[in-house]
């Protein structure tokens, strides 16, 4: 992380825990660790904006005695509308945005439909219905990632993480 801070010296560190997120308007080092959990970056070239958040589970509506406005980056679907509308009240279009996605590791014998999975498949589906486009992604598989996002750049930084500690996303 110090060899990050030192390539891009006007760029301040900022850590997302679980539920976290938001919209960066000056050069940051915005970095998590994901093991289900996703994170999507939102990087609009040329205009010094960028966001990300760091979600635990897929829907809000999926869990109905929470209250998806009180902790709207807990969510993947309610994350990437909040994100979105902020940028769109900024007068950003969507052809505008880069999104990537990264995260949704599964442990080794995880059902078949485990939370990290859905958690990616969420992702990919909102921001489909939105008509935002993704520039790159880094999902699935059995290891947890560190990821750096740097918001001045639009640049990500993956990590991948041993298979021996396993991790989960946990609040």
């Amino acid at each position: 992380m110090q060899d990050l801070l030192e390539r891009y010296p006007d760029h301040r560190p900022a850590f997302l825990n679980v539920g976290q997120g938001g919209i960066y308007e000056s050069p940051t080092i915005a970095h998590t660790v994901l093991g289900s959990c996703v994170s999507v970056t939102f990087f609009v070239p040329g205009r010094g904006l960028a966001g990300i958040f760091h979600a635990l589970l897929p829907r809000a509506e999926e869990y109905r005695l929470h209250d998806p406005e009180s902790s709207p980056y807990k969510f993947v679907d309610t994350a990437i509308r909040t994100l979105f509308a902020r940028l769109e009240r900024r007068g950003i279009s969507r052809y505008e945005i880069e999104c990537k996605v990264f995260g949704g590791a599964s442990a080794l014998f995880a059902e078949e439909m485990s939370v990290g999975r859905r958690n990616v498949e969420t992702a990919f589906s909102t921001l489909a219905e939105l008509g935002l486009r993704v520039a790159a992604s880094n999902v699935g598989g059995e290891r947890g990632r560190k990821i750096v996002f740097a918001t001045g750049t639009g640049e990500i930084f993956v990590k991948l993480l041993s298979n021996n500690n396993p991790m989960l996303c946990r609040r």
